[in-house]
């Protein structure tokens, strides 16, 4: 599983969570507070932004996660004539 699914998947379990403890305090007590789920649900949001934000970038420069470049870059191809490596067996 990647990483940012696990990510997301635990922000929202603990929002979940959050927000229920919110909802049984406010039945007991009768208040909630406030400052506390402004900023709790605040930085929720502002990391899914950041993944939204890598996962944004990682798409528009093409990157494929699991995918290494070839080292030095990619390989050139091979002029027209020159022998490519491949075997060329013709039976006749």
């Amino acid at each position: 599983m990647k990483t940012s699914n696990v990510i997301l998947g635990l922000m929202g379990l603990f929002l979940l969570a959050f927000i229920a403890a919110m909802t049984v305090i406010f039945c007991v007590k009768g208040a909630v507070p406030d400052t506390l789920i402004q900023y709790t649900l605040g930085a929720g949001g502002v990391e899914a932004l950041l993944l939204a934000g890598i996962k944004i970038s990682k798409v528009v420069t093409g990157d494929k996660p699991g995918v290494r470049p070839p080292e030095g870059g990619p390989s050139p191809k091979p002029a027209e004539g020159w022998p490519t490596g491949e075997r060329e067996d013709t039976y006749e």
